[in-house]
């Protein structure tokens, strides 16, 4: 019992912390923190089968930074950039990738020129300018926490200094955004405009891949207007906890407290192409999402962590909809077929 006071006070004092926008819509790379991290991410997909994924991630001059910037467009097929852009500029931006933020809050631009190249390895010049426009404001992960399940999952664990150390990484700032993509990609001078339902991620804090044992993460946007995340993360050193919102048309949100495990998703297949996740939220409320998993881009994370980002279609509670299916597992625990 005077574990799981201890750690509801350490949550509360971690997870009672909402900055303002103009300071979470910033780069931020504290070299203080044992694995500096910022990373941010797009996501964009259509009912055509078209979609779009981008990510930097600026971890500081001891650590080799990550990007990915995959596309795959309806009757051409997958395209990808599997160089380094070049050198972190000022902003978000390495080499000649790089995003604006042009409303605060809102708005982003999405740019990119240089080479890519297919399935087969042939190589394409590739511009890129897609606008992010957020349909709703954006969602701090700190209101979404359950203070009570993660101070039960601290005091279950055995404590150490190394746990503590470790611990570290959970308290990154968080936040999501759902919304729309606007814009065009061109292959060798032939322009495909895209307009796709889009989302947004940027994460802060300290950060290491190593000792992530798997996950998922699941976001997208119903036909109805309904607009979820949720995630339940593993750690080598800490138990499965749970995060997540749900987005009604008019704006209010509900926070996400529960779903199903991930040994019930992965029950028949370690890498489900189909499955189910109920969602309990803080409302009480209860949905029902249902994703199909159609084709992914792969990454290797510290050279141990496997991710496979998948064009998503959905039913949330019966209805159609689209977005992202993540899933993530250590390599060296989990062999995928």
């Amino acid at each position: 019992m005077l574990k799981f006071l201890i750690a509801r006070q350490m949550v509360k004092r971690t997870k009672n912390r909402l900055f303002p926008v103009e300071y979470l819509e910033q780069k931020h790379v504290d070299l203080n923190q044992p694995y500096p991290n910022d990373s941010s991410y797009f996501y964009g997909g259509d009912k055509k089968g078209n979609a779009f994924i981008a990510r930097m991630a600026f971890r500081g001059p001891k650590r080799q930074h990550e990007w990915w910037f995959d596309f795959f467009i309806k009757g051409r097929g997958f395209f990808g950039l599997k160089t380094d852009p070049g050198p972190d500029g000022e902003g978000f931006q390495m080499g000649k990738l790089k995003w604006e933020n042009t409303i605060l809050g809102k708005e982003w631009r999405i740019t990119y020129d240089g080479p890519v190249t297919d399935a087969q390895g042939k190589s394409y010049q590739c511009k890129t300018d897609l606008l992010f426009t957020g349909e709703h404001e954006i969602y701090d992960f700190a209101r979404s926490s359950d203070q009570k399940m993660i101070a039960k999952a601290i005091a279950s664990e055995k404590w150490s200094k190394k746990f503590f150390f470790l611990m570290k990484d959970t308290h990154q700032t968080h936040y999501e955004q759902t919304g729309m993509f606007k814009g065009t990609i061109s292959l060798d001078g032939e322009v495909f405009p895209l307009e796709m339902m889009a989302s947004r991620d940027h994460s802060f804090g300290s950060r290491t891949w190593l000792t992530w044992d798997r996950h998922y993460w699941i976001t997208g946007v119903s036909d109805k207007g309904m607009h979820w995340t949720v995630t339940t993360i593993k750690w080598d050193f800490l138990g499965r906890l749970t995060a997540g919102f749900i987005t009604h048309p008019d704006g209010h949100t509900d926070a996400i407290i529960e779903c199903t495990d991930l040994e019930t998703i992965s029950r028949e297949k370690l890498l489900p192409d189909h499955g189910f996740i109920d969602i309990i939220c803080r409302s009480g409320a209860k949905h029902k999402v249902e994703f199909q998993r159609n084709g992914h881009f792969p990454y290797m994370m510290d050279g141990k962590y496997q991710m496979f980002e998948a064009i998503g279609t959905y039913k949330f509670d019966g209805v159609d909809g689209l977005g992202m299916v993540e899933f993530g597992f250590h390599a060296d625990k989990y062999k995928i077929d």
